[in-house]
């Protein structure tokens, strides 16, 4: 599977490259067209990175639909589950370089200003929060795969609306069925950096998050069920259509 990744990386590098590229130069656009640390100029810099990430959501999700089409991929000498899973290893891995770089940004922003804006339990709620996103956005990617081998391998007209129609089904599905039995679910965009914000004269801790990881147990392990099913799912499908 490893090596499955590397063949990816190595055959998009440009255009990987090119991502990176133009967020470092976006991000340094901002901060140089700002003065001032503030929350605003934070809160830009965070939707900016969370624009790349999405981008390389979509990336991963055509890279793996290019796959569905290529049939002399699809006959490599591997096991169909590491060709499922190779997309989403890929993406985990460039998402947490944009983590990565995110965290050396903040760091020279702490060299640069001061860290006297930021609450106690500052590092403790973005911890939590790139760990929900790094599993949200990879649960999603899985939906989406799921979604396209199940339209594909009906062979009939239609078949972006059908992925669509699948994908918006198991989604919300999936979260009546956490929202009925935990009255929570994690795999939530919206809800990866939700936390409130606190006046520090009255609450010590300055963040409060959106939900606490012992909330999230059971309906991250429910996904995780979910996920696993999904891709074996997914690797029958391929099979079937390589048969045939």
């Amino acid at each position: 599977m490893l090596k499955l990744m590397k063949y990816d990386l190595k055959s998009k590098r440009e255009r990987i490259l090119a991502i990176f590229v133009i967020m470092l130069l976006v991000q340094a656009g901002i901060w140089f067209t700002n003065s001032s640390m503030g929350s605003e100029l934070i809160t830009l810099h965070i939707l900016t990175y969370a624009g790349f990430g999405f981008a390389l959501l979509l990336f991963a999700f055509f890279s793996y639909f290019r796959y569905l089409r290529s049939y002399a991929r699809r006959l490599l000498p591997v096991p169909t589950v590491q060709s499922v899973l190779s997309p989403l290893l890929l993406f985990w891995v460039l998402l947490l370089a944009v983590v990565a770089i995110a965290a050396i940004h903040f760091g020279l922003y702490v060299l640069v200003y001061s860290t006297d804006i930021l609450p106690a339990n500052f590092w403790t709620v973005v911890s939590w929060s790139v760990l929900n996103l790094l599993w949200t956005a990879g649960f999603e990617l899985i939906l989406l795969m799921f979604a396209l081998t199940l339209a594909a391998s009906l062979r009939v007209k239609g078949t972006v609306w059908i992925a669509i129609a699948v994908f918006m089904v198991v989604e919300n599905g999936l979260s009546l069925l956490e929202k009925q039995f935990w009255g929570s679910y994690i795999s939530a965009l919206d809800d990866v950096f939700r936390f409130e914000v606190f006046d520090p004269s009255t609450v010590s801790s300055g963040l409060r998050l959106y939900g606490t990881p012992t909330e999230f147990f059971w309906p991250f392990l429910f996904e995780a069920v979910i996920g696993a099913v999904l891709v074996y799912v997914i690797s029958l499908l391929i099979q079937k259509r390589i048969e045939n």
